[in-house]
């Protein structure tokens, strides 16, 4: 883990949910997947984490940009083409600590409303699919952030905790 990385409250929890796991090939460094199971039951794993070395400079902190909303989206598909067939779907679960999505003019010029929205349909698609979606509330869930990563869950869970917030718009 990054020095970054060891701040986060959401790189922290993928982490000892998944025991540490291999991270899966093909992501972002600021988006982790994992592939483990809960119980006996396979599951997808996805957390955004801070990158100090993110091409966007307002996405390095752990928020939801670019690159982050097509990785989320791209992770969240996967599981939706893998399991297709499959009598029971995995089980996709979404590590949520993203303090905002990454505000900036070049990430409103390339599109960030479109990636965005592209993790959050896929979100939702893999729920009317039958895939169980779990968000599971760690840390920060902040603005458009938290729209495009967990909110499409069937269910949501937050620990009770001081660090725990939860906002549609922030200050």
């Amino acid at each position: 883990m990054s020095t970054q990385e060891q701040g986060s409250r959401g790189a922290a929890w993928l982490a000892a949910l998944t025991d540490n796991a291999a991270r899966v090939a093909g992501f972002p460094a600021s988006v982790q997947v994992v592939d483990g199971a809960i119980d006996e039951r396979s599951a997808r794993y996805i957390a955004v984490v801070p990158d100090a070395d993110n091409a966007y400079p307002r996405a390095r902190g752990g928020e939801v940009g670019l690159v982050e909303g097509w990785a989320l989206a791209q992770a969240v598909r996967q599981v939706v083409a893998a399991d297709a067939g499959a009598a029971q779907k995995r089980a996709i679960v979404a590590v949520i600590d993203v303090p905002s999505q990454a505000y900036g003019r070049s990430e409103e010029a390339f599109g960030i409303h479109q990636a965005l929205a592209a993790a959050a349909e896929a979100y939702a698609v893999a729920r009317e699919a039958g895939h169980p979606v779990l968000g599971l509330i760690v840390g920060k869930a902040m603005s458009g952030a938290f729209l495009a990563h967990g909110y499409q869950a069937n269910r949501l869970i937050a620990l009770d905790d001081a660090g725990v917030q939860v906002h549609a718009m922030g200050k």
